[in-house]
């Protein structure tokens, strides 16, 4: 409605034109390489406990969570592409040995791997000998492999044992490691009076990708003879540590029509840590009077969620479930996961009362041989403590919590149900009841997707066939393609805001396929920018000069040398290349100044938690590097170590050669498209047209006070949107903008006067 002005007088009015957009929000890096767990999607961190929650606690196997913490510091959202093994690897003629003890009872007491394809010689030099002749242990003759014959007991006890001989670790020296050892059985044995034979088992076939770990299927009580599928928990993180994060409870169980309101029985999940205890119990999450109900508010999936994602090759990310998830650990199955049963076939009257065996941790082809892997054991539930598998007192159990080859089967292991274990009903006083009604479930089949067998080179180890532990030496390499999906996936800029990318330990020299596609896909989406690794620990300066020629670019910019940092929770001194600690200098130079100003000098190139540098520069040295578009990091004797450039890899002198202007042209881009968004679809006329500049005017001057902008014109009017423009349904802006410039050389002339000579003014 107008103003309506009758007598006379002054009037003003104020017009608010600093606002800003609704739909900007916090942007941050992206970070892209191997952690130790989490999603296999990329992820959106809010805070370094977040992130740790979701990808675990940071130490120095990886540099990627190192370069997290290090922004994480400064900035309050970052994006995490975590990059996992696929394809996944095949175990070759493990060998399972057992004791025969006098009783002929046969009880498997450790499985050998042999992590060498090259099997021949070690599987066939292996001989069956009485435990008596070698104190209770088995002998390997001299072969192929081994250059001298080994002999290890099968007593824990004895200093020689299995583990101690051959050890557990996948990565040791010898050709073979213990997979499982039922050290627990093994105490038992008849040690004078047992023969030990060994067993060759079929490959194992690990031969997947990385995938998240899944509880068995829990069943329901029995009905009209019968246990249904009603549920199953799957983890949010994926790989190997999955399978030990969590555990999972069920209890407070109460039956159909025992509760007011609903024809459904209720239940309470709580997630424990792994490894807790009955008596000392860890409780991380409750999610309390759940159901089974697909129109409740209190619908378990609805509760906890059931969002799940894939990436494919190409990058595509979908999505399945319906329900958001709000546990940091474990969302409920959707119609994407194994065994999923819908609500439909779900009885009314089925709550949560058991699941079904664990699968063995290693496929075997004759069913003997499964028997003899001692079973899972379980604990009978009481109003004390919960029952199921026994994770408390027998350490054997945890063998089963781990990945799961290809066509493993439950062996001699049994179903786990209230009813049976412990003689529960559903009907009866509730009161006495409903406390009995515990059981604890643990995870299987989480896995990493790559041999445990692979060295995580790092340093001066990193090669073309392995950075971190992934072969990026071609396009086709299983770690090339496992950065290629999530490389493609963050070139959805609708769907991944970012402003910086960065691959630590992935080196340009050496894994040139990878870096190239990163700077591809930046070129591209043209609104981040990407500091690249482009040398390894040991290069020369010649090495780094080479390589940033061969680059011209204004989206990247890389530095030399490598730096020494301490890991927080190790404190361990180790060696990270730049991009490690450098998008911490980034997120401090934009939180106490702007991105405009350079990340780099004394003032705002600090990097912080560097301990010394792997190469000390001269001055000369650094005017080589900076003369190949190189930024230099320099230690300088008591004011600690700091970046000393602020080049981008572009050949050609302009303003976008340098970092400040790089990201001063992406910073307002990235605010004009994200605020004109509002404006697509709204008439094309002078309205339209004033609105767009009462925001960009308003924010260029808001950046020219402070410093980023000489000067700046936007032009949205007549003179652009002539009548055939806007016919074309096209409304067209133009920005014109003189950036500051940095003072990089200061020359100061020191003039000296003879003693006569006069100052004036």
């Amino acid at each position: 409605m107008a103003e309506k002005i009758v007598s006379p007088g002054v009037f003003t009015r104020e017009n608010d034109l600093s606002f800003l957009q609704q739909g900007v929000a916090e942007i941050g890096a992206a970070f892209i390489g191997p952690f130790k767990e989490g999603p296999l999607v990329p992820t959106i961190v809010n805070s370094q406990a977040e992130f740790e929650t979701l990808f675990g606690i940071v130490d120095d196997t990886y540099y990627t969570p190192l370069a997290v913490q290090s922004y994480l510091r400064e900035a309050g959202t970052a994006t995490i592409a975590r990059v996992a093994g696929i394809g996944g690897y095949t175990e070759y003629a493990p060998l399972l040995l057992t004791s025969n003890t006098t009783s002929s009872v046969s009880t498997s007491v450790g499985i050998l791997f042999n992590t060498d394809t090259q099997t021949s010689s070690f599987t066939t030099g292996i001989s069956n000998v009485s435990a008596s002749a070698f104190g209770g242990g088995f002998l390997i003759p001299s072969g192929a492999f081994f250059g001298a014959a080994l002999s290890a007991s099968l007593k824990p006890s004895d200093i020689n044992d299995i583990e101690a001989v051959f050890g557990a670790n996948a990565k040791g020296s010898k050709e073979a490691y213990v997979y499982a050892y039922f050290s627990n059985t093994a105490t038992g044995l008849d040690h004078t009076n047992s023969t030990i034979t060994a067993s060759v088992l079929p490959n194992q076939l690990f031969n997947f990708d990385a995938q998240e770990a899944k509880t068995p299927i829990i069943k329901s009580q029995l009905i009209s003879g019968e246990r249904v599928s009603v549920l199953r928990f799957v983890t949010i993180g994926a790989g190997n540590a999955a399978n030990s994060k969590v555990k999972v409870g069920i209890t407070n169980v109460k039956p159909a029509g025992s509760v007011s309101g609903t024809d459904y029985g209720t239940f309470t999940v709580v997630v424990r840590d792994y490894a807790d205890t009955n008596k000392k119990k860890s409780v991380l999450e409750t999610f309390s009077n759940v159901n089974l109900d697909p129109n409740s508010p209190n619908y378990v999936a609805r509760v906890i969620g059931d969002r799940s994602k894939t990436i494919n090759s190409s990058g595509k990310i979908t999505e399945y479930g319906d329900w958001i998830n709000n546990s940091k650990f474990i969302r409920v199955w959707n119609s994407n996961d194994e065994g999923y049963v819908s609500t439909e076939q779900i009885p009314v009257q089925a709550v949560p009362y058991g699941h079904e065996a664990y699968k063995l941790p290693v496929s075997a082809s004759s069913a003997p041989v499964a028997r003899t892997i001692p079973s899972a054991s379980y604990i009978a539930a009481s109003s004390t403590q919960y029952g199921g598998i026994d994770l408390d007192n027998n350490t054997d159990n945890a063998i089963y919590v781990r990945p799961i080859p290809t066509g493993a089967s439950t062996g001699s292991n049994a179903v786990y149900s209230l009813d049976t274990t412990d003689g529960l009903a559903l009907t009866g006083s509730i009161s006495t009841d409903v406390a009995k009604r515990n059981f604890v479930i643990a995870f299987q089949e989480g896995f990493d997707g790559m041999s445990p067998t692979i060295t995580i080179n790092k340093g001066n180890d990193i090669n073309a066939g392995n950075s971190q532990g992934f072969d990026l030496s071609t396009s086709t390499a299983s770690g090339s393609v496992a950065y290629a999906k999530h490389i493609a996936a963050l070139s959805n800029a609708d769907e991944f805001d970012i402003n910086m990318i960065v691959t630590p330990g992935v080196i340009r020299r050496l894994h040139p396929v990878v870096t190239t596609d990163v700077l591809d896909m930046v070129e591209e989406r043209n609104d981040c920018f990407y500091i690249m690794d482009t040398n390894s620990y040991s290069d020369t300066i010649s090495q780094a000069t080479t390589q940033a020629e061969s680059v011209d670019s204004n989206m990247a910019a890389t530095y030399y040398p490598w730096v020494k940092t301490i890991d927080i929770n190790t404190n361990k001194l180790i060696a990270v290349p730049p991009s490690v600690l450098l998008p911490g200098v980034f997120a401090a130079n934009d939180r106490v100044a702007a991105e405009w100003f350079a990340p780099a000098g004394l003032n705002r190139g600090g990097l912080l938690g560097a301990v010394s540098v792997q190469n000390r520069l001269t001055q000369s040295e650094k005017d080589t590097l900076y003369e190949s578009k190189v930024n230099p990091i320099v230690q300088f004797p008591g004011q600690g170590i700091v970046v000393f450039g602020q080049k981008t890899l572009q050949d050609k002198p302009s303003a976008l050669d340098r970092i400040n202007v790089r990201r001063l042209l992406l910073t307002v881009r990235k605010y004009i498209a994200s605020t004109s968004r509002y404006l697509v679809f709204e008439q094309n006329t002078a309205t339209t047209r004033n609105r767009f500049l009462n925001i960009v005017n308003p924010y260029l001057e808001s950046i020219q006070q402070r410093q980023g902008l000489y000067a700046f014109r936007v032009v949205m009017d007549d003179t652009n949107n002539t009548p055939d423009v806007i016919d074309r349904n096209i409304m067209k802006g133009s920005i014109y903008l003189q950036p500051t410039k940095t003072a990089e050389f200061i020359q100061i002339d020191f003039n000296i006067l003879p003693t006569g000579a006069a100052f004036n003014g």
